[in-house]
């Protein structure tokens, strides 16, 4: 599996619409092949810089998506509130899942 991550610093007074539109192109993007997740964070310390992390099943997953017409919209639709952005691809070499609680 593979994690890009996209740090992005939105530009200041744009951070509700901003993740309102990330929402609607996770949605989207999450129905493409081989996506395996999408995943929005916010630095507590620093309100306008936000990391985007999407999960690709395979490098071809990736490609392939990094080529469509829908990345091109995709992408479009969340540059407007970019001030700055930075990504990197990632590949998972372990993944330990959190341990079940006991309901009390």
């Amino acid at each position: 599996m593979l994690r890009t991550v996209l740090e992005m610093r939105v530009r200041e007074g744009c951070e509700g619409e901003f993740r309102a539109t990330w929402l609607e192109t996770a949605r989207a993007a999450a129905l493409l092949p081989g996506c395996a997740g999408q995943t929005l964070l916010r630095d507590p310390d620093d309100p306008h810089t936000h990391l985007i992390m999407a999960d690709w099943a395979d490098r071809a997953s990736l490609e392939a998506f990094r080529r469509s017409p829908q990345r091109a919209e995709l992408s479009a639709r969340l540059e407007t509130f970019r001030a700055f952005a930075h990504q990197r691809v990632l590949e998972t070499v372990a993944h330990l899942p959190a341990r079940p609680t006991e309901e009390r």
